[in-house]
């Protein structure tokens, strides 16, 4: 089957740094053949480097290039307008995450890829890590038994820890109660680059359709790992009958449930092979008293360092897609959802702790702000998606 012709959209942190080294890896599968970013320095930088074409323009690239893919890693503002005009090109897209700021601007993108008959994917990456998908096979296998509540804590916020939430809980949300609070901290930079003068901290407690609940709790500094902070964190999913405490799972033998039910932890193994100077994982693989589970890493023909098999995984599914006509593994509406998520427990902060149920059926305060915001900071109107081409849009 031919190559598809992909070209990188926003070579920045994210776009440079975990989507470009993936891109050749998959050369059975992708052609790179252009890098556009709306500076020039940038662009051409890249594009030297990988040997393809430079672009400051992505109208004058779509024109020029017959593109079957665009993996779009601007930054998330401008998410909308960059895929609602390739949508409207017939290019297929991979967006990174979230996959807008506002569900104004999700639904653009989504009727833009509906009406041009396109494949939106979202380039979600948690829980496609290797180990999160052992987790889920975990799960799937009735290791733990039914999932009944789950807690992230300062592990990850925002859409990513929603993602992980819901997939987790095996459900959609049905309401949720958000707690913010936020302090005054020394000005610093983190090893991101954002600059911070104040601590957000956040909790969400969220009920699902399927019976479990969740519990996160998220602060931009612990993220970024700054002042002393990134001293604790934990994820854990508690079922019926065992618990996934980071990556070990507790089981209590068959035999000791009537004696006491003390479980231990078992840990898993990855096994990796070495591959054009990589080692490569295989699969994961765990020990129970009563079984084994086994993890097999689809891309283990592949020489991808662990950490990078999510984006490779997105890349894929993306391209699956668009050969198959089936949808995308995760997809828009997903995207979206997470988002919903995102944007309800900012809500129920900002009306002091209120709970808000599921679906959201109105604009919310701070998306009307978002939306506000975009003529002070850009001069162009959030929903003017030819002006907004045309913007630098910084990382805040």
């Amino acid at each position: 089957m031919s190559k598809l012709n992909i070209a990188l959209i926003g070579a920045g942190r994210r776009g440079a740094g975990a989507h470009l080294p993936v891109i050749p890896a998959l050369s059975d599968t992708y052609r790179l053949v252009a890098v556009c970013d709306i500076d020039e320095e940038t662009a051409n930088k890249y594009a030297r480097q990988y040997g393809v074409n430079a672009y400051t323009d992505v109208r004058r690239m779509a024109a020029e290039e017959e593109l079957d893919v665009a993996d779009v890693t601007v930054p998330g503002p401008a998410h909308h307008a960059v895929c609602v005009y390739l949508a409207r090109q017939g290019v297929n897209i991979l967006c990174e995450t979230p996959i807008a700021v506002t569900l104004a601007q999700a639904d653009m993108m989504i009727e833009a890829a509906r009406e041009s008959g396109v494949v939106l994917e979202i380039a979600e990456n948690y829980y496609r890590a290797p180990m999160e998908r052992f987790k889920t096979e975990l799960i799937k296998r009735g290791v733990i038994g039914k999932v009944s509540r789950i807690y992230r804590i300062f592990r990850e916020g925002g859409y990513h820890g929603m993602s992980m939430l819901r997939l987790r809980a095996g459900g959609n949300p049905v309401s949720v109660l958000g707690i913010a609070h936020e302090t005054p901290v020394i000005p610093h930079i983190d090893r991101m680059k954002r600059r911070h003068t104040s601590e957000r901290w956040s909790l969400s407690y969220i009920d699902f359709d399927s019976g479990a609940a969740a519990v996160m709790m998220y602060s931009n500094v612990i993220h970024g790992r700054t002042l002393g902070r990134k001293v604790n964190s934990t994820g854990q999913v508690h079922g019926e009958s065992g618990a996934i405490v980071e990556n070990d799972v507790y089981a209590v033998p068959a035999a000791e449930l009537e004696a006491g039910a003390i479980a231990r932890a078992y840990a898993p193994r990855r096994v990796t092979k070495r591959i054009d100077g990589v080692d490569a994982l295989q699969r994961i693989e765990l020990e129970l008293p009563d079984e084994t589970v086994v993890w097999e890493n689809p891309l283990a023909h592949l020489p991808i360092l662990e950490g990078r098999v999510n984006v490779a995984d997105e890349l894929l599914s993306a391209a699956a897609a668009v050969r198959s006509g089936e949808p995308p593994e995760y997809g828009a509406e997903a995207g979206r959802l997470d988002q919903e998520m995102n944007i309800a427990v900012s809500e129920s902060a900002r009306r002091g702790r209120e709970s808000i149920f599921f679906p959201l059926t109105e604009e919310t305060a701070g998306e009307r702000s978002t939306h506000a915001s975009y003529q002070a900071n850009y001069g162009v109107e959030w929903n003017d998606v030819d002006g907004l081409l045309d913007v630098y849009f910084p990382r805040r």
